[in-house]
């Protein structure tokens, strides 16, 4: 029997998070990796026998499953950061590959780590990206980002930097093609969909 991700509850009350089937090394016996959803302090995961798992108890007097699915878990929305690098009156842009926004064009960016700041992802990512340097990094404005076909959520944050040094290099050829300097008003197409949502608010970063 397959066994769903999602949330557990163990028939004396307390739920626990599946995240789904690990291998005993040695013998190959696949094992429940799960999480408790309370307070302890023993271990960060569990694993447990699928059969055990599985398998029904007597409890008060009636049989019934030793954890019972109740729901899935509840995905939430994800941070992004957008970076509009502007150099001699254009923006830097890249075609993206990969499962999420394939062949669409976007600027540098990623997921906002914990603990940094905008800045310091913005200043990251870019190096890691396109290995140029930038600064003066302030706020431009905010996206709310539904991909219903990949089954995301983001909220982007966009922020505006200035150039410094370097030329963009293709330093993850898993996620981009190229990059390459493009007008405001005639970036390339199809455009990732968080650039769709900011350009429908009708803003330029290049008026003051």
């Amino acid at each position: 029997m397959s066994i769903k991700p999602g949330i557990y509850k163990h028939y004396k009350g307390k739920e626990y998070e599946v995240l789904g089937i690990a291998k005993y090394e040695s013998t190959l016996e696949d094992l429940v990796l799960y999480k408790p959803l309370y307070e302890q302090n023993m271990c960060d995961y569990w694993t447990r026998p699928v059969a055990n798992f599985l398998e029904e108890v007597e409890w008060e007097g009636k049989k019934m499953p030793r954890f019972k699915f109740i729901k899935e878990k509840t995905e939430r929305p994800k941070v992004g950061i957008g970076v509009i690098i502007m150099r001699d009156n254009k923006v830097l842009v890249g075609k993206r590959i990969g499962a999420h926004g394939e062949n669409t064009y976007a600027f540098p960016g990623g997921h906002l780590e914990f603990g940094e700041s905008w800045e310091e992802c913005a200043k990251r990512e870019t190096i890691e990206e396109a290995g140029i340097e930038i600064n003066n990094i302030r706020f431009f404005t905010t996206t709310n980002d539904i991909f219903e076909k990949e089954g995301k959520h983001y909220n982007t944050i966009f922020v505006l930097a200035d150039y410094v040094s370097g030329e963009p290099e293709i330093k993850e050829p898993h996620k981009c093609l190229g990059w390459d300097w493009y007008d405001w008003n005639n970036l390339p197409t199809p455009l990732f969909k968080t650039i769709e949502n900011l350009l429908e608010q009708g803003l330029n970063p290049f008026e003051k």
